[in-house]
């Protein structure tokens, strides 16, 4: 009967220095997810630039201008890197933690570098998206198994259906970008 049991395979045990940035890493992305919650948000302070003229604005005050405008999404942004963050507590779930938050924090260091936020949040961003990126090529094998050899393949029909299909989709694309072109507000 124990042979009949599935034994799990082992997983290779992570680098000390990747749980010391798993650690660090949730550490700061769980000051940041709750700095969105608390006391009106961190985006509080761009609801008082409302009253400036537009041209006025830097690349900062138009950013947290913007955000303010949804309390909700900053909210939804917030509990995102709590959730990520606490992901990215435990052994078992930092492979989860990792792949929800590196997106979240791509979108953050692109935001930071283009409209011109601060070094020091620019360096923090960079900093925990190269950590969960570290973190997700620990477990790249299992991330090849889940999204790659475990996929089913194609019988030559459905590969028929898929070549017509992806056809269809760039020629409406390009139809879109004609039509767009022609029409768009100049």
């Amino acid at each position: 009967m124990a042979d009949l049991v599935d034994k799990e395979t082992p997983r290779q045990r992570s680098p000390k220095y990747l749980e010391w940035l798993r650690y660090i890493s949730a550490y700061l992305i769980l000051t940041y997810g709750t700095r969105k919650l608390i006391g009106g948000g961190q985006f509080a302070s761009g609801q008082a630039l409302g009253s400036r003229p537009i041209g006025s604005l830097s690349g900062f005050e138009l950013t947290w201008f913007y955000y303010a405008y949804s309390h909700a999404y900053g909210s939804i942004l917030g509990l995102t890197q709590i959730l990520g963050g606490v992901l990215l507590l435990f052994r078992k779930s930092a492979l989860l933690g990792a792949a929800l938050l590196t997106p979240v924090m791509a979108n953050i260091l692109l935001i930071n570098i283009f409209f011109h936020i601060a070094l020091g949040a620019e360096i923090a961003a960079f900093f925990l998206l190269i950590s969960m990126m570290m973190l997700l090529w620990q477990e790249r094998e299992a991330l090849i198994l889940l999204f790659w050899r475990s996929q089913p393949i194609e019988t030559q029909m459905q590969s028929r259906v898929q070549k017509i299909a992806a056809a269809i989709v760039v020629l409406l694309v390009l139809v879109n970008v004609v039509v767009f072109a022609k029409y768009a507000v100049r």
